[in-house]
């Protein structure tokens, strides 16, 4: 109706209630919001006095919701995201919206990158900056989506590749050892190439299939990127992710002369994703490609 007055609290109130909602606490949400804790504090006392409820319970390691404040935040939230939505359209409908996704660098080369076609093809207005990893990131706090390799079965994670495995791979011209000799026999008598990094392929491989390991390896490398194009040219045979060699295995290229591999509770996980930022955000899209491509992952 013309002339009436909205009875709505300030919006920096609101904004506070619900950073400090999603964050678990007042401090997060002063960091994200650019203020002091206390600014928090201070807003959602008066959003508490404007409503005549109260939103937060105050817990010694944070603040959790009340049930007036569960009841509250889908509406704040929705509203929230609807004003920016509009605010950036405003500012223009053909502006790219940078969406940062952090992995290790040979998952991003072997895996990600040959499916990227896959995601650009229809969502052309994406603008993807990939950040490489060794081991771990140290700009990882950046990222709107984090994959990491961990054990898949212990860790909380958003999703992982279910059916990941360690494979044994070698040049063509090298299968004839395999074929020739006992695998433990045909192991001794070549180099290996070992790919270095937070978890021992080569000998979870080995434990798996009761063959002898030997720590001493003539090649060592910090990617198996490095260490996949040793194999193809001959060097030795390199343990690796099944899904990273999958390309080299499908051209022929490379060989698994002891079969597809062993299952191994590690997985590539998405650790992290887009929580913090608005629905509208294209980081949301990403997200669910991604999780889609990691769970239908099939064996080679």
């Amino acid at each position: 109706m013309p002339g009436k007055r909205r009875n709505l609290p300030p919006l920096m109130y609101l904004q506070a209630f619900e950073a400090a909602a999603r964050h678990n606490s007042f401090t997060g949400a002063a960091h994200e919001l650019g203020c002091t804790q206390a600014a928090i504090s201070q807003r959602i006392r008066g959003l508490e006095t404007h409503l005549g409820r109260k939103l937060f319970e105050r817990r010694r390691n944070g603040v959790i919701l009340t049930e007036a404040g569960e009841a509250y935040l889908p509406g704040v939230s929705e509203a929230l995201n609807i004003a920016e939505a509009a605010t950036e359209g405003l500012k223009g409908n053909g502006v790219r919206r940078t969406v940062t996704l952090s992995g290790p660098s040979s998952f991003l080369n072997l895996w990600l990158i040959p499916r990227l076609p896959d995601l650009l093809g229809v969502r052309e207005d994406i603008e993807l900056r990939l950040n490489s990893a060794i081991w771990t990131d140290p700009h990882a706090e950046l990222a709107d989506i984090l994959v990491e390799v961990r054990e898949s079965e212990t860790n909380a994670c958003i999703a992982y590749m279910p059916e990941e495995r360690l494979v044994l791979v070698c040049a063509p011209g090298l299968a004839s050892v395999f074929a020739q000799k006992d695998p433990a026999q045909a192991l001794s008598s070549l180099r290996h190439l070992h790919v270095q990094g937070r978890y021992d392929l080569w000998s979870r491989w080995a434990e798996a299939l009761h063959l002898p390991f030997s720590a001493a390896t003539n090649l060592k490398f910090d990617t198996a990127v490095s260490a996949l194009e040793a194999a193809r040219l001959g060097l030795g045979p390199a343990v690796v992710y099944a899904s990273y060699a999958e390309r080299y295995l499908k051209s022929g290229e490379l060989v698994a002369p002891l079969g597809e591999g062993v299952p191994t509770p590690l997985s590539h996980c998405i650790v992290k994703g887009p929580a913090a930022r608005p629905q509208w955000h294209p980081a949301h899209k990403v997200l669910e490609w991604l999780t889609s491509m990691l769970t239908q992952q099939s064996r080679i």
